[in-house]
């Protein structure tokens, strides 16, 4: 005989699979983490029109798929889209050229090749390299076609003059003069200084500008690499709290000593 369920039990649904967050084919995205003005490769004499000609560019590529871009031949010669190539007639560059790169993409030539794409044919090209993220890291923008000098330009190489912002050409000029002043204890010196800087961080919101000296840079940059989540304002606040305890230690003086503790030796305003 067989059982009978009874018409009051109605059975549970079990639970389905589920297929987890199914991520959208990755677009165009860049980064400007790397970029840098060499000679012939600034931007300081460009005109407002040229960089919205350029960030045009930027934004209809990064509404296509970047596995669309590679797979469509024609797309890609659109734009002018092709790795360099190094030993073209003169190419003012050599990949040892951009020694700022970490190791781990400058030496990889096969995984990270550099790739340059156009803004326009008459207004330049756009220099960088994809990046474990799919993400185009750009190098340098070449407004005077000099990445890859051609038979069009009759092989020229084009001076260019490098940019700055106001911010960092205030300070700059600001520092310059004021640090020809000798005198340590003079207030006007160290009011004008603190006077730019107050006002930087105000306009900003935030932002402080200081020169940091090529062993610092470099030691910032391991920190970046192996520590997840690094963020640099981490470090100012922990050395801001070492400095404040080791000043108190030594009763609220002798801070000249400290930098020395601190710095080390050499010239203090490369730290």
């Amino acid at each position: 005989m067989k059982p009978v369920l009874d018409k009051d039990i109605v059975p549970q649904k079990s639970q389905r699979p589920s297929a987890g967050h199914v991520g959208e084919k990755a677009r165009w995205s860049f980064s400007m983490r790397f970029w840098r003005q060499l000679d012939n490769f600034g931007v300081g004499d460009m005109q407002s029109n040229w960089f919205v000609s350029l960030f045009e560019r930027m934004s209809s590529l990064c509404e296509m798929t970047i596995e669309k871009f590679l797979r469509d031949t024609v797309i890609q010669d659109s734009v002018r889209f092709h790795a360099i190539d190094w030993n073209g007639k003169n190419v003012p560059l050599t990949r040892k050229s951009f020694d700022w790169l970490p190791k781990d993409y400058l030496d990889n030539p096969d995984e990270y090749p550099i790739y340059q794409f156009h803004v326009s044919k008459a207004l330049g090209r756009v220099v960088g390299f994809f990046d474990e993220a799919s993400v185009f890291n750009v190098l340098l923008l070449d407004p005077k076609h000099n990445i890859q000098p051609s038979k069009y330009n009759d092989y020229t190489i084009v001076p260019t003059k490098s940019g700055s912002c106001n911010y960092t050409s205030l300070a700059s000029a600001t520092a310059s003069y004021l640090h020809k002043c000798s005198n340590t204890d003079c207030s006007i010196k160290s009011g004008f200084m603190g006077f730019i800087e107050r006002e930087i961080h105000t306009q900003t919101e935030g932002v402080v500008i200081c020169k940091v000296g090529e062993e610092h840079y470099d030691r910032l940059q391991n920190l970046r690499k192996s520590i997840k989540d690094f963020h640099l304002k981490d470090v100012i606040e922990i050395g801001l709290l070492q400095f404040e305890e080791d000043l108190s230690s030594e009763g609220g003086g002798g801070t000249s000593a400290l930098k020395v503790k601190v710095l080390g030796s050499g010239d203090p305003a490369e730290h």
